[in-house]
């Protein structure tokens, strides 16, 4: 099968190096917001469960262990609804809605409603209500409601955005009378829990959990742990059901919550943000009693794969597909680096025989070898997109797996690891990329 070409005691030493040297080795686990956890310290996780395998060395067992359970700490029950959860402002939209009153002039206030996703996330609009009162002479004041108590003041112009409102582009249009009044209500972005951030962070501490559960010698020292683990995803699993949705008979996914600041409420996740919970349920599959992650990991797959397209000897696929008003919509090609997440379920699901075949593995390998790959072993680039070859994509993930159906994938991604300088953070998905390759050989 030939040597491997790194060192991997090497490897294993640069990254520890600078694992070391992240927040004290804490990643980012002290973090309670989800979006850090869900896009940082998930990284972290899922390095050491794959030098865990790698290696065999317990001390990365040990480091899931901690980083977890400091997560764990900081969960919270924000929405009152009796779960612990973690949660961001990030990705919330702030509202604005306005109406007129009861007033002799033919102007109106605009827009009735509107949504915008906000520097920070929404974070800068506050849960707020004003009146606006046209005066005489063109003038108007804004005053806060119920005190009265005057907030803002200008030259009224049909059309032109009241200040106060900001970052809104609230205006009046038409002819006002003085004393008409309209009324203005904002909503800052809400706190939310976002089911690609758990899955993210999830899936390694899953592959932690059946691990463990699977091997008799780990379960004498990690037994309690991974079996406290496995009661707490099932929890949170649970809550997840009130947005689960059918999209036939045998496919479906999770949707975003029905609450007035998300950003799409109600529609199915993107592809890749239920998949990354899809990840953990196929591992936990084989080692709960619960028939729940079987079930969904399987409709999520179909899901899926249903919205593949073949192209040539390779798949494309969107970012996100969707049904509303019984019409279905898509956005653009799915890019690169939310791909990894496909790819790494897609993966999963094949070596667990779970809706996936060798052949669609195949086929997800000739994606990057035929339609993102330049074709260049000295000079590589991987396309943006998994339907072009234009941009250089940096986070490649879980894509080099496929080399266990297409060692070509092995050459390839070496060849783009080694072209940016051998960063020590990717080491971990290099060494399962080895092992994969190997696997296939076999």
């Amino acid at each position: 099968m030939g040597d491997a070409p790194f060192d991997q005691k090497a490897l294993v030493a640069a990254f520890t190096r600078s694992d070391n040297g992240q927040n004290r080795g804490h990643g980012s686990s002290d973090d309670p917001d989800s979006g850090a956890l869900g896009w940082g310290e998930s990284g972290v996780l899922d390095a050491y469960v794959k030098l865990y395998e790698a290696t065999g060395d317990s001390r990365w067992l040990n480091k899931i262990v901690a980083h977890f359970d400091r997560m764990v700490a900081n969960m919270e029950d924000h929405s009152g609804d009796g779960y612990g959860t973690w949660v961001t402002k990030t990705y919330s939209v702030a509202l604005v809605r306005t109406g007129r009153m009861l007033n002799r002039g033919t102007a109106r206030i605009v827009p009735e409603e509107e949504r915008i996703w906000t520097t920070r996330g929404g974070d800068a609009v506050e849960d707020r209500e004003w009146i606006v009162e046209v005066q005489p002479g063109r003038q108007y004041r804004v005053f806060e409601y119920g005190t009265r108590r005057p907030v803002g003041k200008g030259t009224y112009r049909s059309g032109a955005p009241i200040e106060t409102f900001a970052p809104f582009e609230v205006s009046i249009e038409g002819k006002p009378q003085p004393g008409d009044r309209f009324w203005v209500q904002t909503f800052g972005g809400e706190s939310m829990e976002y089911i690609v951030h758990q899955g993210m962070f999830l899936h390694p501490v899953s592959r932690f959990v059946a691990c463990v559960l699977r091997d008799p010698k780990l379960k004498v020292r990690y037994g309690k742990k991974a079996r406290e683990y496995l009661d707490l995803i099932g929890n949170i699993a649970g809550k997840h059901e009130r947005d689960w949705v059918d999209m036939t008979r045998t496919a479906g996914g999770y949707r975003f919550p029905p609450l007035k600041t998300d950003r799409f409420p109600n529609r199915i996740l993107p592809h890749n943000q239920y998949l990354a919970i899809g990840r953990a349920y196929l591992y936990l599959q084989s080692v709960s009693r619960k028939r729940l992650f079987a079930d969904r990991a399987e409709r999520m797959a179909r899901n899926f794969k249903r919205h593949l397209s073949k192209t040539g000897r390779a798949y494309t696929w969107h970012y996100w597909d969707w049904i509303e008003e019984g019409e279905p919509g898509h956005s653009g090609v799915e890019d690169t680096s939310h791909g990894h997440i496909d790819i790494g379920f897609a993966v999963d699901a094949c070596r667990r025989g779970v809706v996936f075949t060798n052949s669609d593995l195949k086929r997800f390998a000739h994606t990057l070898l035929d339609q993102m790959w330049n074709g260049s072993l000295e000079d590589p680039v991987i396309g943006g997109r998994v339907d072009t070859r234009e941009g250089d994509a940096v986070n490649l993930g879980d894509w080099i797996d496929l080399c266990q159906w297409h060692p070509k994938v092995w050459d390839v991604l070496w060849a783009v690891f080694c072209k940016a300088g051998r960063p020590v953070q990717a080491a971990p998905s290099i060494l399962q990329g080895w092992a994969r390759l190997q696997e296939g050989r076999k």
